[in-house]
């Protein structure tokens, strides 16, 4: 089952930011009921812009999110390790961690995960940064695995981002994760996710240029996304997709969709 996981409140965007800085609850349970209501398995918290409040800020932003939608998913969205195994206790379902790495200032963060029964995000990426290539993945993808079996962290929990980068300043990346999340599953038989938006980043219309990834990606394999719910052409494509793949029994998951749009 493919997991959606809302993107949009994520305090690097301007009116988040302002709503957390002036409490502003309708506003985050308005970001958080349409997200759901448009189809996310999960609603990500990211509230680092203030790193000084990044506690107390991703604290009200679990109480307000929890209050509003009773059985709602949260993705703890935090560099901090603090503020991960603070979320990670305070939430009431089970959690999706965003995320570990290679990275050495990361080990915290990978053996706190391993302490709970979360769905984790796991970057391709360690000391060398970025990867630009296919194989850079690939081999931070196999570096990712060693550490987390020996943290005793499943397969199972994991889900590897292949590391979207803007098409618009080196065009080669939209077929490199393409090319990662085939290689990865065949290679590891792990699941993919991807921060779809990424790829767009600079570039005109760029929800066109997302659903368009969007189906391709899927096609190769891809597991969970973040993405923005709310964009109607990018849950169409996902419907379609997953019935198109012989992923969605007798196509009754489309049907339904599109029965709770007219």
């Amino acid at each position: 089952m493919f997991l959606t996981i809302g993107e949009l409140i994520n305090s690097t965007r301007d009116e988040v930011k302002k709503a957390l800085k002036e409490k502003d609850e309708d506003f985050i349970r308005r970001l958080a009921r349409a997200q759901t209501e448009a189809g996310a398995d999960a609603i990500d918290l990211n509230a680092g812009e203030s790193r000084e409040k990044e506690k107390s800020d991703m604290e009200w932003l679990i109480d307000v999110v929890e209050d509003e939608i009773e059985d709602v998913r949260i993705a703890i969205d935090t560099p901090d390790p603090e503020v991960l195994e603070f979320g990670l206790e305070k939430v009431k379902h089970k959690p999706v961690i965003n995320s570990i790495s290679n990275e050495k200032d990361k080990q915290d963060a990978r053996e706190i995960a391993s302490g709970y029964d979360a769905d984790i995000i796991g970057l391709a990426m360690g000391a060398e940064g970025m990867p630009m290539t296919v194989e850079d993945r690939l081999n931070e993808t196999e570096a990712l695995l060693e550490k987390c079996d020996e943290l005793g962290i499943a397969k199972d929990q994991l889900y590897v981002d292949v590391i979207a980068m803007t098409i618009g300043s080196n065009q080669e990346q939209g077929q490199y994760v393409i090319d990662s999340v085939l290689q990865i599953k065949e290679e590891f038989g792990v699941k993919t996710n991807i921060g779809l938006s990424n790829v767009s980043f600079g570039l005109p219309d760029r929800c066109l240029i997302n659903r368009t990834v969007f189906a391709m990606l899927l096609e190769a394999g891809l597991d969970a996304a973040l993405i923005d719910p709310t964009d109607t052409p990018m849950m169409d494509t996902l419907k379609a997709a997953e019935a198109l793949l012989g992923e969605d029994k007798s196509c009754l998951g489309y049907l339904k969709y599109i029965r709770s749009k007219s």
